[in-house]
């Protein structure tokens, strides 16, 4: 077989149709390495997946960013257009072909990052993160990510590896006080089929289709079709400042939130930094953080704001089990909206719609 890749550090050779995880724990260096892997590719030759999403788009709608590639390769519209619309009946997304990239939900993004390279990838990919694995796609895969690693040819685990059982072992104490008299948030159809309530004091996690924002509605960053209710206020046409005192939000894409250039500019107290693993890098710009990192300087800002919710969208497990139990200490409702069964034993319940 064609050898496309020697890493002689790893002592690994990899040819042409393999496949290569890159496993390690937040900040370990997997995207660097991935980089480092890049400059020994043979260029214009492999489609790269960036963790930060909006740089794997063009401006324009859903159907202008999958039919790019497809133009670059002269292919005529009404072959694009076929493609599109057989691939968007695959992938479920065919309602969305006419919404701006920008105005997508992150999870929609991080999906369409992905689809926008399948519909007509190249013969490698090379992949930071992606949302879910391409089991479908028979080239070269380089990737990095939490995936299972009997799926791939070689493996590489980067120095710490944070595992699930070690983090369970590790897991903290929490007092748990649950006021169930009092309802501190009610959702009410925002999308058909999602209604909840969270009692004070709660730690609940919700999963619902990826295509659902359902994080993004109850922070009032997407519109609701129902109602959501603060205790007996209804707040679903409230304004973002407002919301924003009753429920502090951290986006699964920390770029969206970030407008500071160096950590220390988030005003962020020692014990909260060194809560979310950021202590001693106060100096450090926030564009030489690792994406995990980024996300948990996002969080401690939201920390930082004291607000009785916390609503996390897609957290990172590094960290959380000491993020959750300070806020369980300041008596903090913790809303999460994550797919992985992960953080399942850390929470009080789990609703799936």
């Amino acid at each position: 077989m064609e050898k496309i890749l020697a890493l002689e550090a790893y002592h690994l050779d990899l040819d042409c149709g393999e496949k290569l995880l890159i496993k390690g724990p937040m900040a370990s260096g997997k995207t660097k390495l991935l980089n480092e892997i890049t400059t020994q590719l043979p260029t214009h030759q492999f489609d790269f997946l960036s963790q930060t999403l909006d740089d794997n788009f063009i401006f324009g709608t859903v159907a202008e960013n999958l039919a790019f590639n497809l133009e670059n390769d002269a292919i005529s519209p009404e072959k694009i257009s076929k493609r599109i619309h057989k691939f968007c009946k695959k992938y479920e997304v065919c309602k969305d072909l006419t919404s701006h990239v920008y105005d997508l939900s992150t999870a929609q993004k991080q999906r369409l990052a992905l689809l926008q390279i399948l519909i007509h990838p190249m013969t490698t990919l090379v992949l930071d993160e992606p949302l879910f694995l391409p089991t479908d796609y028979t080239g070269t895969l380089i990737i990095t990510g939490d995936f299972d690693e009997t799926l791939f040819d070689h493996v590489i685990c980067l120095p710490e590896l944070l595992t699930d059982a070690s983090s369970i072992d590790a897991q903290v104490h929490l007092k748990r006080d649950i006021n169930h008299d009092k309802a501190i948030l009610s959702v009410t159809e925002v999308v058909a089929g999602v209604s909840f309530t969270v009692y004070q004091g709660e730690k609940v996690s919700i999963s619902t289709a990826a295509t659902a924002p359902i994080a993004d509605m109850i922070a009032g960053f997407a519109k609701a079709s129902g109602e959501i209710n603060f205790y007996y206020e209804n707040i679903t046409h409230q304004t973002l400042d407002k919301r924003g005192r009753k429920i502090g939000y951290v986006m699964a894409n920390p770029n969206d939130m970030i407008f500071v250039k160096y950590v220390k500019d988030g005003l962020i107290s020692q014990d909260i930094l060194a809560i979310c693993g950021l202590k001693g890098l106060e100096d450090r710009a926030i564009n030489t953080l690792s994406f995990r990192q980024k996300k948990l300087f996002t969080t401690a800002c939201i920390l930082m704001q004291q607000t009785p919710i916390v609503l996390v969208d897609q957290p990172e497990f590094a960290y959380f089990q000491d993020i959750l139990a300070y806020l369980d200490d300041k008596g903090v409702t913790v809303i999460l909206t994550s797919a992985s069964d992960l953080f399942t034993p850390l929470m009080d319940r789990k609703e799936v719609f």
